[in-house]
C-alpha cells in the first residue's frame, strides 16, 4: 500500500509539471485623472483631490462691497459657500447660469469656495505620454494658474491648481 504522503507529493509534482508558465506582467500607463470644464473657449482640468464637488449653481445672495466675480454666498448642504465666477476674475465673459454651467467646489483648507464654471466634462483621464511641460502660447491670464497641460485628441487641457489660485492675493482680495 502506498503512503498517501508520497501520493500528494507525487500528484502536487505531477500538476506543477503540466501547469503552464505564468503570464509575463504587463506595465499599463499611469493614468492622470482630474475634472474636465470649461472657462470660455479654454479646456481645463482640476486634480481630482482639489475638487470636493460638482454641482448646479443654487440660489445665492449677493454681498455687498465686492467685487463683480465674486457673485455672493449660498447654503450647500449647511455650509456657507462663497460662490465666485471664475472666467469674470479672469476678465472674461461672466458664466450664463443655464444647464450647462457647474460649480467646482474647491477643496482647499480654509477655503468655502466654489467656481462658477461654464461647463463640466466630467472626469478626464489622461496617460503620461499625453503631458506637456510646455504650455507657451497660453497668453491667458488663467495660465498663469496651469502647471502643466495634456494633448488628447488634438484639445489641449491645461491643469488647472486650485490651491495656486486660493493662494493669490488677487483672489483672496474680495472688496470692491
Amino acid at each position: 500500500m502506498t503512503n498517501p504522503l508520497d501520493l500528494l507529493q507525487k500528484m502536487q509534482q505531477q500538476s506543477l509539471a503540466g501547469m503552464p508558465a505564468l503570464p509575463e506582467e504587463e506595465k499599463f500607463a499611469e493614468l492622470w485623472s482630474g475634472v474636465g470644464f470649461r472657462l470660455g473657449d479654454m479646456h481645463l482640468v482640476a486634480p481630482l483631490e482639489q475638487v470636493s464637488e460638482v454641482l448646479h449653481c443654487p440660489e445665492y445672495t449677493a454681498v455687498p462691497g465686492t467685487r463683480s466675480w465674486l457673485k455672493g454666498v449660498a447654503n450647500v448642504r449647511g455650509n456657507l459657500v462663497t460662490i465666485v465666477d471664475l472666467p469674470e476674475f479672469f476678465g472674461k465673459k461672466t458664466v450664463l447660469l443655464n444647464e450647462n454651467s457647474r460649480l467646482l467646489v474647491m477643496n482647499v483648507e480654509g477655503l468655502n469656495t466654489a467656481l462658477l464654471v461654464d461647463e463640466v466634462f466630467g472626469l478626464r483621464h489622461f496617460d503620461e505620454q499625453e503631458e506637456r511641460q510646455e504650455i507657451a502660447g497660453m497668453d491667458d491670464p488663467a495660465g498663469a494658474y496651469l502647471s502643466s497641460a495634456f494633448l488628447k485628441d488634438n484639445v489641449l487641457w491645461g491643469v488647472f491648481d486650485m490651491k495656486a489660485l486660493a493662494k493669490s492675493a488677487s483672489f483672496l482680495h474680495v472688496a470692491a
